[in-house]
C-alpha cells in the first residue's frame, strides 16, 4: 500500500477549498438578490496582521506580517469533495 506524502494532501486540500471558494462567489454573482445569493456570498475571515501597529522593527530591517483566511460554504464544501477523493483514490 502507498502511503501518501502530507504535502501532497495538504495541496489537494487546499486547492479543494480554493476551487469550492471560487465557485460559491461565482454562483453567488449569477443570482438575483435575496437569502440564496446573501448565503453562498457570505464568508467568515479569519487571521492576523490587520492592526496598523503591528510592525517587526529589528531597527535595521521593519517588516509587517499577516495571513487571512476566508471561507464560505461552498469553500468548505469543496474542501470536504477534495477529502473525499483523497479517501476514494488510495
Amino acid at each position: 500500500m502507498k502511503k501518501r506524502k502530507i504535502f501532497h494532501i495538504f495541496i489537494l486540500l487546499f486547492f479543494g477549498a480554493i476551487v469550492g471558494s471560487w465557485m460559491g462567489v461565482a454562483i453567488g454573482t449569477l443570482l438575483t438578490d435575496g437569502v440564496v445569493k446573501d448565503f453562498f456570498l457570505k464568508s467568515a475571515s479569519f487571521g492576523w496582521g490587520a492592526a496598523n501597529g503591528n510592525w517587526v522593527d529589528l531597527n535595521v530591517l521593519r517588516f509587517k506580517s499577516g495571513l487571512f483566511f476566508e471561507v464560505n460554504f461552498v469553500g468548505i464544501l469543496g474542501l470536504g469533495i477534495s477529502w473525499y477523493f483523497l479517501r476514494y483514490f488510495k
